[in-house]
């Protein structure tokens, strides 16, 4: 892993499927293999951990090779040593989870067993990085209870996942170099591939949504609630948590420069807030805009909220060429 990492190509490493069991039951050397990876991964990596089901039942009838003890250890040494936050703003590793439905044995009382773990995980304050729930269907499988599997998944997508990346990624957050894959919709559509001006500067800050993510392995989708260049990628400060994505504006605008969609984004400006600043950017025009960010809520008549500080600066550069 250390000689990879001398490699000045390779930007984004990330791991995939680890086993819990083995690392439950040779907790010292994972400690260093845990260890290892932390100093090498780029951050957001994510150890998929395949519990499959907290039911001991279900264990039994299908092979399955880890428990819920041997999950907790697992889950417990790479919070341990994984949870600092890296470069780009994510914790550097955490342990994923899957669940699969449909296996032989599985009852409702299945469910309320795996809800059971993954709250008792919360209560010791440790971090998942994701929870994956599928469904196994096919011949020498049996039915599944579609009810309980719907309620299962919305406690776990409403109760678990939210509130975690609530905490892992607090309102404020700055996760570097997203890269914007999609207008209006999560899946990028033929048009937007084949015209140009989805990937035009022009486009920034104009009515729409867009999505991206960071590279990795298992990255967080992320929402900005204007349109920005595709196949670009900025810096972003996250303003809100969805039960498996975020939201957010980009880190950096300049007041002088942001469309009223993009100052509208910003928690505290609301669209009133928005047109009033363009507004006042439009009569301060003729001398050249504004030279703080203050100067410019304050001929707003607005107060300056605590994110629009963070969020938004002058650009020096923006100012010299209006005036």
């Amino acid at each position: 892993m250390h000689g990879a990492r001398e490699d000045e190509r390779l930007e984004i490493l990330h791991v995939d499927n680890a086993n819990p069991s083995i690392i439950a039951e040779s907790i010292e050397p994972a400690t260093e293999i845990t260890k290892t990876l932390v100093e090498t991964l780029s951050d957001g990596a994510v150890l998929s951990f395949g519990l499959e089901s907290a039911d001991p039942n279900v264990h039994e009838q299908n092979w399955l090779n880890c428990d819920p003890e041997q999950l907790r250890a697992a889950v417990r040494l790479v919070n341990e040593h994984g949870r600092q936050r890296g470069e780009r703003g994510l914790p550097k590793l955490l342990p994923g989870l899957n669940f699969i439905a449909g296996l032989n044995g599985e009852t409702e009382e299945s469910y309320r067993m795996n809800l059971e773990l993954l709250r008792s995980i919360r209560d010791e304050g440790l971090w998942l990085r994701r929870i994956n729930i599928r469904q196994v269907e096919g011949q020498g499988f049996q039915e599944i209870s579609e009810r309980a599997f719907r309620e299962f998944k919305r406690e776990v997508r409403e109760g678990i996942d939210r509130p975690l990346l609530e905490e892992m990624l607090p309102l404020g957050t700055v996760l570097r170099d997203v890269w914007w894959e999609s207008h209006d919709d999560r899946i990028r559509r033929p048009e937007q591939v084949l015209d140009p001006k989805h990937r035009d500067e022009s486009i920034r800050g104009v009515a729409g949504i867009t999505f991206g993510r960071q590279i990795g392995a298992y990255p967080i989708l992320v929402g900005l609630p204007y349109k920005v260049p595709l196949e670009s990628s900025t810096d972003v400060i996250v303003t809100g948590h969805g039960m498996r994505s975020i939201t957010g504006v980009e880190a950096g605008m300049d007041v002088n420069t942001a469309t009223q969609h993009q100052l509208e984004a910003i928690p505290g400006i609301g669209s009133k807030g928005a047109w009033r600043l363009v507004s006042a950017r439009a009569r301060a025009s003729t001398k050249g805009g504004f030279d703080t960010v203050e100067a410019a809520f304050e001929a707003a008549g607005l107060g300056l909220p605590t994110a629009a500080e963070t969020i938004l600066g002058v650009d020096a550069t923006s100012v010299v060429a209006q005036q």
